[in-house]
């Protein structure tokens, strides 16, 4: 080449050697800096990525950091909650001690009672003093702020939200509907009194016992030895009285209205007056009704008529010659023509009479006593049982009223036995001279109860009319009774408890709650709930139900153990909230509520648990026939319950939850470490061969430019 001006070979050397230059320092920069991608130019795509997965990284190491903080917060709470543990154990010791009160002194007692009371106060100030950070645990100020109507919270005798996630709602219902009603187990024994001795064993979820009893024991006190055992049974029982057959026969006499007949000397003149005030239910007065037929003792006096009060008298017509001539019909006419007369009295022809015959004077006669309605009646019932024991009974007994059909005739009755076994009873009332029954229902009452024969079978009382004559009745029929009964009942409701009667000597049948079905043995039946639309785990009266977001648990009132209940429980805010996850939302959280662990709030139904203090009403000074020493026992058991329950469930949190979830990160924060280390991190290898080879490049290029920059000067050599 003889140009000078340009110099092409030195030129692709410098262009040579400012590539491998600028590769040697892409070398140094990530050999001093160990990442491969030190400015987006390095790798577009590669950066991306890896600050995508630096975050995610970030993201998961604070999670990691968040679960091991709420380990620790629940291992505190939980750590306090175990003291608290230990404490209801001496309590349920010294309670046990305290009820041996047959080898204790009064003074040992009380100072088990001042140790108790000792017990619930550090209770309680573990309560108030429990803290992390500052802030209370077991106070109550991590449990959830609910709120729920007084109607529902009638429907519900306790309630306890455990977990809540709210996510972006402010609040969360909670509505539990009731779709089958709880029972308790039930056998049912219908036989009234024994009649033979009787052994049978009575179990239940408690345990079991056996009770004698001799025959005749009534229902009444088969149930007192039952509920006598309850506490080691689970059994309890309820007697219910019978009812003998009775019969109700009531009889009616109509009303009579008095009369009178005034009786004229000849035929075909005498007339019958008749009370016209008499009623449907009254024909007696004591205000009599009296009629005169006068003589004017004067000539051509017409017919007239003068009313008294109650007199009314009738002043027969005469002729020119002051004899008579009224006849019946004119008097009959006179008297139903006055509306005065007509209303005290009505007039007719007495049989056997036309009234075309003269009357005569008659003197001031009368209107006899009449006869008010009569309505008796008599309840007979059967006196072969008792309501209290043996009421039904397969021979039936008929009762008849009987009329005698004769005069003078006394009250009396026979008994006949049937070839079917009924007992036929004929009561023949009395009657007087003219055959008419003349007893009372107060005449058949007192003759039927002291009457041997009779009253082995029946007894009689007047149904409130026992003056009144009775009227003769077709014979009925004495209804049948009903035997005592009992009920066999477990103390709980739910499938866990059951009722069964062994029975090991003499006879005795139970049935179940349909009064048919013979059985031995019964079980209850756990209450139905959904919560939220989830079928709810349920034991008894209680269910629960828990998702990823909320987990709660209540009891329903026995009262609103009905499928129509549907309460709402809102929860308004509360808990404790922990962001243990990747993902800012209820997925990533989990939502813990902790209620007050204090002598307030521990126990059950039986009471709470400051109860047991001195002078709160079920301390160890208390105990007697008015607060049972099982009392006290069942508030810490409940009490022991409820506290080994947090625990459990803190620590399932703990276990099942927390520390999955660290280990779960903790992978995925090396996988997603070794992807980002995999785009970014320097390959020192690969990048030291890299170096190297840019380093030879260099030296290499810098030779090769400098022998062409030489090239040109070999020009002279052709001037020279």
């Amino acid at each position: 080449m003889t140009r000078i001006n340009t110099n092409v070979a030195s030129l692709r050397g410098l262009r040579s050697l400012n590539k491998a230059n600028d590769l040697l320092g892409t070398s140094l920069t990530r050999l001093s800096t160990g990442l491969q991608i030190n400015s987006g130019k390095d790798n577009p795509a590669g950066l991306i990525a890896g600050e995508t997965l630096r975050a995610q990284i970030t993201t998961i190491e604070q999670s990691i950091k968040n679960s091991n903080r709420a380990n620790n917060v629940l291992s505190t709470a939980d750590s306090a909650i175990g003291e608290i543990s230990g404490l209801l154990n001496q309590v349920r010791g010294l309670v046990q001690e305290g009820l041996n009160d047959g080898a204790l002194s009064d003074e040992e007692i009380s100072a088990n009672q001042l140790q108790i009371d000792a017990a619930l106060s550090a209770i309680n100030r573990i309560s108030a003093n429990t803290t992390f950070a500052g802030s209370k645990l077991i106070d109550g100020s991590k449990g959830f702020t609910t709120q729920l109507s007084t109607a529902d919270a009638a429907e519900l005798s306790d309630f306890q939200i455990n977990e809540a996630v709210f996510g972006s709602s402010p609040t969360i219902e909670v509505v539990a509907q009731v779709n089958q009603t709880a029972e308790k187990a039930e056998l049912n024994f219908n036989g009234g009194a024994l009649t033979s001795k009787t052994t049978f064993e009575v179990s239940g979820s408690r345990g079991s016992q056996v009770l004698f009893f001799d025959s005749a024991s009534s229902t009444a006190n088969i149930a007192d030895a039952v509920n006598a055992a309850t506490g080691v049974t689970g059994v309890t029982a309820t007697a219910t009285n019978g009812s003998v057959g009775t019969l109700t026969v009531n009889t009616q006499i109509a009303t009579v209205a008095g009369t009178v007949d005034l009786v004229s000397t000849g035929a075909n003149n005498d007339l019958t007056f008749t009370d016209a005030r008499a009623t449907g239910t009254q024909g007696d007065f004591t205000n009599k009704i009296s009629v005169t037929f006068s003589d004017p003792s004067a000539n051509s006096q017409s017919l007239s008529l003068s009313i008294s009060g109650n007199d009314i008298t009738v002043n027969l017509a005469t002729n020119g010659n002051g004899t008579i001539t009224s006849t019946a019909d004119d008097v009959s006419a006179l008297i139903s023509g006055n509306a005065t007369a007509n209303a005290l009295v009505s007039v007719a022809d007495t049989a056997g009479n036309d009234g075309t015959g003269l009357v005569e004077a008659i003197a001031s006669t009368q209107v006899g006593d009449g006869v008010d309605q009569q309505d008796a009646g008599l309840v007979f019932t059967d006196a072969r049982g008792s309501a209290s024991g043996q009421a039904l009974f397969t021979n039936a007994i008929s009762v008849q009223l009987a009329d005698p059909s004769g005069n003078n005739q006394a009250l009396s009755a026979t008994v006949t036995t049937e070839a079917n076994g009924q007992e036929t009873i004929v009561i023949n009332l009395a009657t007087n001279g003219d055959g008419t029954i003349t007893s009372t229902a107060d005449d058949v009452e007192a003759f039927i109860n002291g009457n041997e024969t009779v009253n082995a079978l029946i007894s009689a009382v007047d149904n409130g009319n026992g003056t009144d004559t009775l009227a003769a009745a077709a014979a009925g029929t004495v209804s049948d009774g009903v035997n005592s009964s009992l009920t066999f009942t477990s103390s709980e409701y739910g499938s866990n408890e059951f009722v069964d009667i062994n029975v090991l000597d003499g006879t005795f049948s139970t049935t179940l709650n349909d009064d048919t079905t013979v059985a031995t043995r019964d079980s209850g039946v756990d209450i139905g709930v959904t919560i939220n639309g989830q079928t709810a785990q349920t034991n008894g009266l209680k269910a629960s139900v828990k998702t990823a977001n909320l987990d709660v648990s209540l009891t329903l009132a026995e009262g609103s153990n009905s499928t129509a209940t549907s309460s709402t429980i809102t929860i308004t805010g509360g808990g404790s909230l922990f962001q243990i996850g990747q993902e800012v939302s209820s997925q990533g959280q989990i939502g813990i509520g902790i209620d007050a662990i204090n002598t307030a709030r521990l126990g059950g139904s039986s009471g709470k648990l400051y109860e047991l203090g001195s002078g709160a009403g079920k301390s160890l000074l208390d105990v007697g026939p008015s607060v049972p020493g099982s009392t006290l026992v069942d508030i810490v058991d409940e009490a022991i319950s409820r506290v080994n329950t947090l625990r459990g469930r803190i620590g399932a949190l703990q276990k099942n939850v927390i520390e999955t979830n660290i280990s779960t990160l903790s992978v995925a924060l090396e996988n997603i470490t070794e992807a980002r280390s995999s785009i970014v991190d320097a390959d020192f290898a690969i990048e030291t061969a890299n170096l190297t080879r840019a380093q030879i490049l260099s030296q290499a290029g810098t030779s090769v430019l400098s022998i062409a920059n030489q090239t040109p000067s070999q020009v002279l050599a052709l001037l020279g």
